[in-house]
């Protein structure tokens, strides 16, 4: 129970900072090593167009998703199927040793929380969560899988305010709008 106390203070934490510095510049870190990040991050923020902000949210998460590994790019496609197929231990297996072998490719860990998330395993989702948004923290899908969790342990506030940093991030994430409506109404009676 301290480590799940000890994984949500830390995430409350990148939420507060999260929250306010969303938008704003960063150090060099991932989009140094990622060339052209900052360029996709500002068109999806500038295009009024879902067909582009699409394929925009498509490209970014391709950029997350290499590791100029070849092994380690193959064993992600077979995670990806093994996932979508259905057989979850294997792309547990997949994504564990990956994260050995690939400790800074974003997509792996924020897959792996996905897994943990699917599994009711909110500890592990929310370590793994933290892991990404440290990687990258203008990972929209970290931060709207962050709101899902805060959510369902009762978190109103920190859902909110994972949901409006992930809108921030990606304005185009339509789905999010209705939960930030939802909890918006649900902080400011919680307030009254």
């Amino acid at each position: 129970m301290q480590v799940m106390a000890r994984i949500i203070g830390f995430l409350m934490a990148i939420i507060l900072l999260g929250a306010a510095n969303a938008c704003s510049p960063k150090p060099p870190s991932h989009a140094e090593i990622q060339p052209g990040l900052d360029r996709l991050f500002q068109q999806l923020h500038t295009t009024t167009n879902p067909a582009e902000a699409r394929l925009l949210e498509a490209t970014i998460r391709h950029v997350w998703s290499r590791s100029n590994q070849p092994e380690v790019e193959r064993m992600m496609k077979w995670a990806k199927a093994a996932l979508h197929g259905g057989d979850l231990p294997t792309a547990f297996h997949l994504l564990d040793q990956i994260v050995l072998k690939a400790p800074d490719l974003v997509a792996a860990w924020n897959m792996r929380a996905t897994l943990h998330y699917a599994q009711d395993d909110y500890a592990a989702a929310l370590a793994d969560i933290a892991v990404t948004l440290t990687l990258e923290p203008r990972h929209f899908g970290a931060w709207a899988g962050l709101g899902l969790i805060m959510r369902e342990m009762g978190q109103e506030r920190a859902a909110l305010a994972a949901f409006e940093t992930a809108l921030d991030l990606n304005p185009h994430l339509t789905d999010l709008r209705d939960d930030v409506s939802q909890l918006r109404n649900q902080v400011i009676g919680l307030a009254l």
